[in-house]
């Protein structure tokens, strides 16, 4: 989920929120979420964990401060393949836009017993 979508779903709208640098300076984001008392969290009230500066049309740039689980609901997520079947595929791929020899016919060891005694995927030990 995007912060704007995450702000809309809370009724919030961004010129409520306080004007930010585009972009901001690390140290300046850094501040932000060490200030003591911690800001509150733009969606729930709670102390904030978190801050980054969003651009929103009309509005300009605005810093978002949320808590930790309003944060992790607008982290991007990670696009890494949940199968070893698709880390498989996905490495292949790299090996072939690489220009690897081989690459189309790359295979892996289904597990470190199988590479101890050599066998691929569908091979026999030798």
């Amino acid at each position: 989920m995007e912060p704007a979508d995450l702000l809309d779903q809370h009724g919030i709208k961004p010129a409520r929120l306080e004007a930010a640098p585009a972009p901001p300076a690390r140290w300046e984001t850094l501040a932000r979420v060490q200030e003591m008392p911690p800001r509150s969290c733009v969606a729930c009230g709670d102390p904030a964990a978190t801050a980054r500066v969003v651009r929103f049309a009309g509005a300009g740039s605005r810093w978002v401060d949320l808590c930790w689980d309003d944060g992790m609901v607008v982290r991007p997520r990670c696009r890494v393949p949940a199968t070893l079947e698709g880390i498989a595929a996905d490495l292949r791929a790299a090996a072939w836009e690489a220009g690897l020899p081989g690459a189309s016919s790359l295979s892996f060891y289904p597990s470190f017993e199988a590479a101890v005694h050599g066998c691929r995927n569908g091979e026999e030990a030798r």
